[in-house]
């Protein structure tokens, strides 16, 4: 039992370990990306930019990757820990994502990549709420009100442009995808919905 618990401890500090190097890493990498501006480049050009930067963030971490049990060089390890560093450049790193959210086409490829649930929400629409990041406020059938960011172009959102008051108060369906993004002021991972579609 002993050796049991002892094991279990030392694989949970070496998780913690690799985790505190993504983060670190994923924070040199959103260095080296936010100093260009990719809000008007390509997914393509963009994948190109951010493989470059990580490349570079690896190889100054070798000995950080090594010590902690992570060989780059084994696909299997290697593809593992570039999926945890992703998450944490997606988490924690603000230019990147405004990024996202000012390029269009690269957030409905991002979209079509995702395994994100979507879903459908009916109800009467009470009020668009302006910011960087706006949002929707949809009272549903039972009386709760639900938040729907608009983080990007939708079927229907050119009617919210140019007269969003002939909306208000009316019924509306919308469609909506969740993404899971880090909320600096509870310091975790929360889901939100994120509009695809307004009827």
């Amino acid at each position: 039992m002993c050796v049991c618990f002892a094991l279990c401890c030392s694989l949970s500090a070496a998780q913690t370990a690799q985790d505190d190097l993504a983060k670190a890493m994923a924070n040199d990498v959103c260095a080296e990306v936010s100093h260009a501006d990719i809000s008007t480049k390509s997914a393509d050009q963009i994948k190109t930019m951010i493989g470059l930067a990580t490349i570079k963030v690896v190889a100054a971490h070798q000995a950080e990757l090594m010590a902690s049990g992570i060989n780059m060089t084994d696909p299997i390890v290697g593809k593992a820990f570039g999926s945890r560093l992703a998450m944490q450049l997606v988490g924690q790193c603000p230019a990147f994502f405004m990024a996202l959210a000012k390029n269009p086409d690269l957030m409905q490829a991002v979209n079509a990549a995702s395994n994100s649930p979507a879903g459908t929400i009916s109800g009467i629409l009470r009020k668009i709420v302006g910011g960087d990041f706006s949002y929707l406020q949809v009272e549903d059938t039972k009386g709760k009100i639900e938040k729907l960011w608009w983080m990007e172009y939708f079927q229907g959102s050119k009617t919210l442009l140019t007269d969003p008051d002939s909306r208000l108060n009316k019924p509306i369906t919308a469609k909506y995808i969740e993404r899971e993004v880090f909320n600096s002021t509870l310091g975790d991972y929360v889901k939100i919905k994120i509009i695809t579609g307004i009827e």
